[in-house]
């Protein structure tokens, strides 16, 4: 899905490099003590994230200039993980994007840019930019394991929101389908003080 993105919100863009440094921090204070669990849970996390980022740039960089933006401000986002031996190759990626609209924008001699004189910049650079500067990684791909007695939660869960969301009218009394969800129907109960 990450390389489908189209014309990302400056917020949105500012918020996941956030993230990211947020988890890099954390990272690598768990890192300064002993690895265990929570390190590994990182590490994983920050490999999605960059995975995520990295597929949005290299299939959809000229339309998601925001992100590029972002990664400009927080120039240094990838630096710890240069030697990172799960790492690295997304992180060198990172590195190409940041290094080649820095470049860009350095070479325009702006005196105190604004975000839109360096985001216009950042729109002309993309236009001679190539993904090939960029190494391919493989697509991310999900699977959805279902568990055996999923149904005991999804049938439920689908009919009560049939029921509270619907404009259709569902006789409780009749439908013996509903007995189930009703339950999930019931507004919780407030203890009175």
């Amino acid at each position: 899905m990450s390389s489908t993105v189209l014309d990302m919100h400056a917020y949105t863009a500012q918020r996941m490099i956030s993230l990211f440094e947020l988890l890099t921090k954390r990272y690598l204070k768990l890192t300064e003590k002993e690895p265990s669990e929570d390190t590994i849970v990182y590490e994983d996390v920050l490999m999605f994230m960059l995975e995520i980022i990295n597929s949005i740039l290299f299939h959809r960089l000229k339309h998601n200039l925001q992100l590029v933006y972002a990664l400009l401000l927080k120039r240094e986002i990838s630096t710890p993980f240069q030697s990172h031996p799960r790492l690295t190759e997304t992180a060198k990626n990172l590195d190409q994007v940041i290094s080649y609209f820095s470049t860009r924008v350095s070479e325009a001699n702006l005196k105190a840019p604004s975000s839109s004189e360096v985001l216009t910049i950042i729109e002309e650079a993309s236009r001679t930019w190539s993904n090939q500067k960029m190494k391919s990684i493989p697509d991310l791909k999900f699977q959805y394991e279902e568990e055996s007695d999923a149904y005991e939660f999804f049938i439920p869960y689908v009919w009560a929101l049939l029921l509270r969301k619907n404009f259709i009218y569902w006789s409780e009394e009749k439908c013996r389908v509903l007995d189930s969800c009703v339950f999930m129907n019931e507004e919780p109960e407030t203890p009175t003080t």
